[in-house]
C-alpha cells in the first residue's frame, strides 16, 4: 500500500466514524442520556435527603423518564430505519429483567447497596451496548461504574450527592455533548 492509498483508507475510516456518530445522535441517544441523567440527578438527591422515603420520588421519576424515552424512541424511529433498532430495545429490556430478577433474589438491600446495584447494572449496560454501538458509550459506562465505586468507598455518607452530581450530571453532560458535537 502506498502513501496515497493509506491516506484514502484513513479518510474512509474517519468518514465511517463520523457517520456512526451522526447516526447515534439521530437515534435519540443524547436525549436518552439527558432524560435519565435528570432522573438520576433528582432521584439520587432525593435518596440523600429523604432516605427510604425517596422510593416514591424514584417511582414518579422512573415513570416520567420511561414516558419521555418512549416519545424520543418513537420520534427517532420515524427519522431512522435500522434493522437493529428492535434489538437495541430488546437488549435493555433483557438487561432490566435480569437485573430485576437478581434484585429479587438478593433483596433486601440497604439503601446504599441498592443504589450501587442499580448504578452498576445500568453502567454495565452502557459498557456492553458501547461495545456494540460506539466506544464512547463503552467509556461512559466504565467511567460511570468507576466513579460510583470510588464515591461509595471514599464518601459513603454522601453517596447520593456524589451520584447526583457525577452520575446524573455526567449523563446530562454526555447527552449534551452528543447532541451538540455529533450532528
Amino acid at each position: 500500500m502506498d502513501q496515497e492509498e493509506a491516506l484514502q483508507s484513513l479518510e474512509l475510516a474517519r468518514q465511517a466514524a463520523a457517520q456512526t456518530r451522526r447516526a447515534i445522535a439521530r437515534s435519540g441517544t443524547g436525549y436518552f442520556f439527558i432524560i435519565w441523567g435528570a432522573v438520576w440527578f433528582l432521584g439520587f438527591l432525593a435518596s440523600q435527603l429523604l432516605g427510604e422515603r425517596a422510593g416514591y420520588v424514584w417511582a414518579v421519576l422512573d415513570t416520567l423518564g420511561g414516558l419521555a424515552s418512549a416519545v424520543v424512541a418513537v420520534r427517532a424511529a420515524r427519522r431512522i430505519r435500522t434493522a437493529h433498532g428492535w434489538r437495541m430495545g430488546l437488549f435493555w429490556l433483557i438487561l432490566l429483567v435480569y437485573g430485576g430478577l437478581q434484585l429479587w433474589i438478593v433483596w433486601p438491600l440497604p439503601g446504599d447497596r441498592y443504589m450501587m446495584f442499580i448504578t452498576l447494572l445500568v453502567s454495565f449496560g452502557y459498557a456492553l451496548f458501547g461495545m456494540w454501538v460506539s466506544p464512547h458509550l463503552m467509556v461512559a459506562g466504565i467511567g460511570m461504574a468507576a466513579l460510583a465505586v470510588l464515591g461509595w468507598l471514599l464518601l459513603p455518607a454522601y453517596i447520593g450527592y456524589w451520584m447526583a452530581i457525577l452520575g446524573g450530571g455526567g449523563m446530562m453532560a454526555f447527552g449534551t455533548y452528543v447532541l451538540l458535537r455529533w450532528k
